[in-house]
């Protein structure tokens, strides 16, 4: 049966409703053949499996609206009694037995919650692998080195208040691989009795899970001795108090209330690193980061900080040289001659560690008219997203909203353009499904429409495009995006990448002076 036929039981007035006046306007705006003309109840079908099909199936209430719609002998042809609790009946038992909905009514896959076996744990020992060779790169570029030995060195410093390091590379330029270099060597150079302690702290819980994960692989490979990898974000919320070599990831939302409600552990904690690095630290609350370097500094002897940021994109930030300001040392990329680079992106894309970004603009209609603007974006996407597929190469759109979204998605369908939505509901195993067949040369999986999903902490080896629809807010969210289209052929990516952008999107790159690659 699936789910379009349990959906088609649903009269229009309910479909409507759940898929939302947002959703239905741009979907409207997408098929309808003006913007007063009723949608097809095909599309509406199609389309309310998009936005709200894994909630149809798996949310309780939601699920009770299809099950009061379905016909009474097709519940009794499933062994339900006929009586007047028939419904009741079937609602009763698929609450309790979500399976046997799923069987029942041949549920697809891309509806259906599987649950995800979490066995990760509060703390765990990561042990080097003799012969281990797990996709990490064996040694930093020649520009992360130079970078890696100026970090140590000033480091190394003697003063108790100079050993605030500030390391500043573009996106896409690899400041977590440097960092985990640095780690690597400060643990293998340790040699004292009294157990080392360092933590890296970051602004979400993705990406601490994923700096851990990075560290394992690179100490599995290269690392000497077991050393405890310590959780503490969301759920993890307790410290080991074991006496042993220990590096700990956390986040700034779980770790700096606890500090502001003084909690002994979380201040005692700080007290006793002797490391603190500080990732994508431009994307924290000023706020967040100065109350964890203050509290460092001042219950410290010898407090060693690194912080990770991207470039900026013009020197008079007034957010930047906040962050600036707390610390001793500002650390740049630097050539052959360990001269600093004047402009960064040129010299990592002249040396192909970037990718040099070709911007296109996709729409240069402009009108208040919003029936009219997406009916001519949607056409231009459907052209440009015809001639990647043509070329055998790849693409990943960023929609406007998650209405946006399911309307494009459903609307490239449609039109024989074969392609993956990624929302909010996505379930996690159908995203890296998804995101592997897109990296797949040989997959027919081309493009990928998703909402702001996957606006950071995703990599795609060998990714030819993006396309930003969503208005771009700030330097930063534009940098963001952009890291995703980045990678050059030294790092796994391709001479060149398109940007696709609106021409609105277009107006504030360049007012951004990214779109001229001068971020300086």
């Amino acid at each position: 049966m699936g789910l379009i036929s349990l959906i088609k039981n649903l009269d229009n007035a309910s479909k409507t409703k759940l898929l939302g006046k947002e959703a239905t306007k741009i979907i409207r705006f997408s098929f309808a053949e003006n913007k007063n003309s009723p949608l097809s109840e095909d599309i509406l079908n199609k389309a309310l499996a998009l936005h709200d099909g894994i909630n149809l199936v798996n949310k309780n209430k939601k699920r009770e609206i299809l099950i009061d719609s379905i016909n009474k002998d097709e519940l009794i042809d499933r062994g339900f009694q006929n009586n007047r609790d028939i419904y009741q009946q079937a609602i009763k038992k698929y609450k309790s037995d979500i399976d046997t909905f799923y069987t029942d009514f041949n549920i697809e896959n891309q509806y259906k919650q599987f649950k995800e076996n979490d066995n990760r744990k509060n703390n765990e020992f990561v042990k080097p692998v003799y012969g281990e060779c797990n996709g990490k790169n064996a040694f930093p570029h020649p520009y992360q080195l130079r970078l890696k030995k100026n970090i140590t060195e000033k480091l190394k410093g003697n003063n108790y208040d100079s050993k605030k390091v500030l390391v500043t590379m573009p996106t896409g330029a690899g400041k977590t691989v440097l960092a985990m270099e640095v780690i690597v060597d400060i643990l293998r150079n340790h040699y004292n009795e009294k157990p080392i302690n360092l933590c890296w702290i970051v602004n979400s819980k993705e990406l601490c899970e994923q700096s851990l994960q990075s560290f394992q692989k690179l100490w599995k490979q290269k690392g000497d001795r077991p050393i405890m990898a310590q959780r503490y974000f969301d759920r993890f919320n307790e410290f080991n108090k074991d006496n042993v070599d220990k590096i700990t990831f956390a986040s700034f939302q779980l770790l700096v209330p606890r500090i502001n409600n003084d909690s002994q552990d979380d201040i005692n904690f700080i007290s006793n690193l002797d490391y603190l690095f500080i990732d994508e630290a431009h994307f924290s609350g000023a706020e967040e980061y100065k109350k964890v370097i203050s509290t460092y500094k001042d219950k410290n002897k010898d407090p060693k900080i690194v912080g990770l940021t991207a470039t900026p994109y013009r020197m008079d930030d007034e957010k930047y040289n906040s962050l600036k300001n707390q610390f001793n040392h500002y650390l740049k990329l630097t050539d052959d001659d360990n001269s600093e680079v004047d402009n960064p992106i040129d010299y990592l894309i002249g040396e192909e560690y970037l990718s040099n970004i070709n911007y296109e603009v996709v729409n240069t209609f402009s009108s208040d008219n919003l029936f009219e603007y997406y009916k001519e974006l949607h056409l231009k996407v459907q052209a440009v997203c015809k001639k990647i597929i043509i070329q055998n190469k790849n693409t990943i759109i960023f929609a406007e909203s998650k209405a946006h979204a399911i309307a494009l998605s459903l609307y490239l369908n449609v039109n024989k353009i074969n392609n993956g939505l990624i929302v909010g509901e996505t379930p996690n195993n159908h995203r890296k499904t998804l995101l592997k067949k897109l990296a797949d040369k040989d997959d027919k999986l081309n493009v990928i429409v998703n909402e702001r999903i996957l606006q950071t902490g995703i990599d795609v080896p060998g990714l030819n495009s993006i396309m930003v629809l969503n208005k771009i807010e700030s330097p930063n969210t534009a940098l963001q995006i952009l890291g995703r289209a980045m990678r050059g052929p030294k790092n796994g990516g391709n001479i060149n990448n398109t940007v696709y952008v609106t021409q609105s999107n277009k107006t504030l790159l360049e007012n951004y002076n990214i779109i001229e690659q001068k971020i300086l």
